[in-house]
């Protein structure tokens, strides 16, 4: 029978449609496939990452910074310390409009031009961090007002930390150092994770030399936080490992006393233990609240100005030419080279000339000092005479010499950023300089000034090896170490000990007593309270140069930062010395009549108030 046209149509039309389901059914089944294939990834194989996606979401892990150690002098006595702490704090990742937040909080509690500034200082800068703070050291009332508001804003929010305290202020400033706001340079040196969320840190003094210390281990805490990263509830903790408490060396009453003696001047004194090293007192002038200096603002640059670089560290960094405070090492070095013989006399006039030269190397003394011998040139620091040794020495066994006791070298104090100090040579003057050295400049050498530069802590650690009779110990501030000797101390100290002999030593030594006891001495009139057998040297600095038609320094009032230096340097007793001290003040005058009372002062208070308590 033969199929009509329309039984024709029907079966193309069943086996299109055949065809196109299979087709569906194929896509369908590939893309079920790949569904599954998709769930199985997600579920089993992308489990663990999606699954901490999700539990950050939910759970924030917050690092918990330590305790800081406390910082204690030799008496158990404190001196730096750590006090309940709240700031204002925006996170700059979860808030939506910083310059919105930042006049709320203004609003509420009132913030200065200077805060708002550093906050968007540290905003611009490069962070480990994402909160930073806005305002510290809040009050009660403050905190209350900030917390009233933190619920409109993401990423506002009022933290509690501890934050250094200093209990005595300015007395222990320089020395203790302050700590700072974490900054680029910082992360260089510090384990960034292990201060992933600290914020400060230690900049200067025993606060940055002893951090690792200080420090600690920090903890953590898993917080449960909501849809607007608000902490709901604790989940985990484990306890930050608080840092180590430090003991230094100083005696806080007699850190006090040595302040309260240069708190009006600008310059430095260091009181040293020369048997082991321990510095009892350093005081650098002036200085200001190191408190005030982390969280209240209140020293402005002008107030700054007038204090002449407060923050400045003069014990380890102020250069200063050290002026005769040098002479009897350089007594010693022209015995020891035989240049000069104790008994040997030489008329000394009132000034000393090179041969061929017309150029004249004044004495302080107009008149000049007629006939000395060494004692007496150490005794009445004799310029002309120490002239005269310096050109009969040369630079060379000068400098040489110098070496032994760390000029131009750091002393290794346990201290941050200590200075060098220079010790001239031929080599340094053609590098520094762009010129020869010449006899002149060996000549004002002779008497520590020129290109000669020293600091006060060099100058004590100096003046430890003349009271030891060559034996050295180097200075430190932290009681609990022992400061090791490297090599090439050893061999220094071998050679100041064997090569030098005891009687040239103490033809320096009863030279430096006289200074203070003989009635001719530099210090002898300046120096109440004989009896603790003090020895020492004064030293005066000239600012300026003296012009060459006239013998006498001008009468008429000078600008006071062309005033001369004052200096001292001494020991005591004279026997078996207990101490060593190092006074610089900047512009005053003479040594023999500011800096060496006031360093004899300090001893006698050490004497006859601090010495009983060890």
């Amino acid at each position: 029978m033969r199929k009509s046209f329309w039984d024709f149509n029907r079966v193309n039309a069943e086996r299109l449609f055949n065809n196109r389901f299979a087709i569906l059914i194929l896509i369908l089944s590939v893309l079920t496939i790949f569904l599954i294939i998709r769930i199985y990834f997600l579920q089993v194989v992308s489990f663990k990452h999606f699954d901490t996606l999700s539990e950050t979401n939910r759970i924030k892990y917050i690092q918990t910074p330590p305790r800081r150690g406390i910082i204690y002098d030799r008496n158990n006595i404190v001196l730096a310390d750590n006090s309940s702490f709240y700031s204002v704090e925006i996170n700059i990742k979860e808030s939506k409009d910083v310059i919105k937040i930042i006049n709320a909080v203004n609003k509420e509690i009132g913030l200065t031009k200077k805060e708002i500034e550093i906050f968007h200082k540290k905003k611009s800068r490069y962070s480990h961090h994402n909160s930073i703070v806005l305002k510290s050291n809040l009050n009660d009332a403050e905190i209350a007002k900030v917390l009233a508001i933190r619920y409109k804003y993401d990423g506002l929010d009022v933290t509690a930390s501890l934050m250094r305290k200093y209990p005595h202020n300015e007395i222990t400033a320089h020395v203790l150092g302050n700590i700072g706001y974490i900054d680029k340079k910082d992360l260089f040196e510090l384990d960034r994770k292990k201060y992933k969320n600290v914020k400060y840190t230690g900049k200067t003094g025993i606060e940055k030399y002893y951090e690792n210390v200080l420090y600690g281990d920090p903890g953590y805490k898993r917080v449960e936080v909501n849809a607007r990263g608000r902490q709901i509830r604790d989940i985990e903790e484990q306890s930050a490992t608080p840092g180590s408490d430090v003991h230094l060396t100083l005696d806080i009453e007699l850190q006090k006393f040595m302040y309260s003696k240069l708190k009006d001047y600008a310059g430095s004194s260091i009181l040293m233990n020369p048997k082991n090293g321990e510095i009892l007192a350093m005081v650098s002038s002036p200085t200001i609240n190191p408190n005030d200096k982390l969280w209240n603002f209140k020293t402005d640059n002008e107030a700054i100005k007038k204090l002449k670089s407060p923050m400045f560290n003069r014990s380890i960094n102020g250069l200063y030419s050290p002026g005769s405070t040098i002479k009897p090492i350089l007594a010693l070095n022209g015995l020891h080279n035989k240049i000069i013989e104790s008994k040997t006399e030489y008329y000394a006039g009132p000034f000393f000339q090179l041969p061929n030269s017309n150029r004249r190397y004044r004495d302080w003394k107009p008149e000049g000092h007629g006939i000395v011998d060494l004692e007496k040139a150490i005794i009445q620091s004799c310029d002309v005479y120490f002239y005269m040794l310096a050109n009969n020495l040369g630079i060379q066994k000068m400098t040489s010499f110098f070496k032994y006791f760390s000029f131009g070298e750091k002393t290794g104090i346990d201290m941050p950023y200590e200075s060098s100090g220079v010790l001239p040579t031929n080599e340094w003057k053609v590098k520094n300089i762009g010129h020869k050295w010449t006899k002149g400049d060996t000549v004002i050498t002779g008497i520590g000034q020129g290109y000669f530069l020293t600091t006060p802590i060099q100058l004590a650690y100096a003046t430890s090896i003349i009271a030891n009779n060559g034996s050295i110990v180097i200075p430190k501030l932290n009681k609990n170490i022992q400061m090791k000797k490297n090599k090439k101390i050893l061999e220094k100290e071998n050679y100041l000990k064997n090569k030098i002999s005891l009687k040239d030593w103490e033809t320096i030594n009863n030279a430096m007593f006289k200074v203070v006891n003989q009635e001719n001495g530099t210090a002898y009139w300046a120096t109440k309270n004989k009896y603790n057998n003090i020895s020492g040297k004064t030293g005066t600095v000239q600012v300026y140069s003296l012009s060459q038609k006239t013998d006498v320094r001008e009468k008429e009032d000078i600008p006071d930062y062309l005033k001369d230096h004052s200096l001292y340097i001494g020991y005591a007793p004279k026997e078996n010395p207990e101490i060593v001290i190092a006074t610089i003040i900047e512009n005053i005058g003479s040594g023999s009549k500011y800096a060496a009372p006031i360093s004899n002062e300090i001893i006698n208070y050490y004497f006859d108030n601090i010495r009983e308590k060890y």
